[in-house]
């Protein structure tokens, strides 16, 4: 039973560790969602500012293609660390469905005992009640 009791601390750390890789892939998912959202607000702000200037409209159209280029970029690595995020969450059920399993087996454990120990005490009524029995017919 001790074994079970270690094995389920084992399974729950490996939950946690999970966990905690799971949302440092999530912060850094949100937080390159951020930088692309400050970039497409930038380059809004530059379009506004190319309108009003003649000069900076000629650059315009690079400088739209560079913010496309970095934007695609960052949804790329958004991507990736979304299927890093899934990868992690299989894992983390799959640690989830081993912790359960030895929930189980330690629940099983303690039916198992109590039922001994029911059937044990019984055991000693049913011996009292014979001796008892045996002394009042003498």
């Amino acid at each position: 039973m001790n074994s079970l009791h270690t094995l389920l601390k084992i399974a729950q750390r490996k939950m946690d560790e999970l966990g905690i890789e799971a949302a440092r892939v999530g912060t850094q998912i949100a937080e390159l969602q951020t930088k692309q959202a400050t970039l497409k607000a930038r380059e809004e702000n530059e379009v506004r500012l190319a309108a009003s200037d003649l000069s900076l409209g000629a650059l315009l159209p690079a400088y739209r293609l560079k913010v496309k280029w970095q934007c695609d970029q960052l949804g790329a690595e958004v991507a990736k660390g979304e299927s890093v995020l899934a990868e992690i969450r299989q894992r983390l059920n799959a640690a989830y469905q081993e912790k359960a399993k030895f929930e189980q087996l330690l629940e099983q454990e303690a039916i198992r005992r109590a039922t001994e120990r029911a059937a044990r005490e019984q055991a000693q009524l049913d011996e009292v009640a014979i001796n008892r029995a045996g002394m009042a017919g003498k």
